[in-house]
């Protein structure tokens, strides 16, 4: 397996230029076709803006890996949010909803943001907490075990969302806001896990 240096980043722009750089090095050294490297590194973009979307003192260790002819865009943070942090956050919006996340990759950094909450609240009130359906159709692991990590896969996202019907307007939103996203439509699969306060992302692209 090949893997680049691990680099503590935030939303510091000096440090999320210092992760494309460690990251043009990467694609550099890599026996990939032309479309292949701009697809992997629009995929870093990706992941670099969605660092800047964080709130508070967010900070995660960024590193690219290669086995075989997988890629994987690696995060890995701790978030100190939680549902009263959330809620005293979404009491500032006159809705009461958190209107900013909108986009696929938003509703990512939603996830890591708030490290899932706890699940059982947000999906007690999905129309409160806008990344509720995001979330539930996504699990991998609808039931886990206490103490066990939740997993959120984009791969198992879609595959639920085939089953729901045509009829049903979240999934018609789901589908569009998919399309219209770089990462969801180049993405071999996003995962997220998350345990207590530690997140992992992996973008992975083959």
């Amino acid at each position: 397996m090949q893997k680049t240096s691990e680099l503590c980043i935030s939303s510091v722009e000096e440090s999320l230029i210092e992760a494309l750089d460690i990251a043009d090095g990467f694609i550099k050294r890599q026996n990939i076709d032309r479309k292949k490297a701009i697809r992997l590194r629009l995929l870093v973009e990706e992941t670099i803006g969605l660092v800047r979307m964080m709130t508070g003192d967010f900070k995660a260790q960024f590193w690219i890996e290669n086995e075989d002819d997988e890629y994987r865009i690696r995060l890995n943070a701790t978030t100190n949010m939680n549902i009263d942090k959330k809620d005293r956050l979404l009491s500032l919006s006159t809705s009461g909803k958190n209107s900013a996340v909108t986009g696929f990759m938003s509703k990512i950094a939603d996830i890591i943001d708030t490290g899932f909450l706890n699940y059982n609240d947000i999906m007690k009130d999905q129309q409160k907490y806008s990344d509720g359906y995001f979330v539930g159709y996504g699990m991998i692991n609808e039931t886990p075990v206490i103490g066990e990590p939740f997993v959120w896969s984009l791969k198992n996202y879609k595959t639920s969302l085939e089953t729901v019907t045509e009829e049903d307007d979240h999934s018609k939103e789901a589908w569009d806001e998919l399309e219209r996203s770089i990462v969801a439509s180049i993405a071999n699969d996003v995962i997220v896990g998350v345990k207590k306060d530690s997140v992992d992302l992996t973008i992975i692209y083959k």
